[in-house]
């Protein structure tokens, strides 16, 4: 159960961002990176590396 206080909802908030953030660059590196690293020119894993960093940007910026 939850405060009413609104920085104890901010902190956990973060720490949830943080968890999604993590799973996102161990997909990123895991297996993203190394499917581009092979097949460069692959119009899906360039979407799917485009996207995926602006999402990744975002949660950073959010976990602070």
């Amino acid at each position: 159960m939850f405060s009413d206080e609104p920085a104890d909802w901010i902190e956990y908030e973060k720490k949830q961002f943080r968890l999604v953030l993590g799973r996102l660059t161990l997909l990123i590196t895991g297996t993203l990176d190394p499917h581009l690293a092979r097949y460069r020119d692959g119009e899906w894993a360039q979407l799917a590396s485009a996207q995926l960093t602006g999402v990744r940007a975002t949660l950073a910026q959010l976990t602070k």
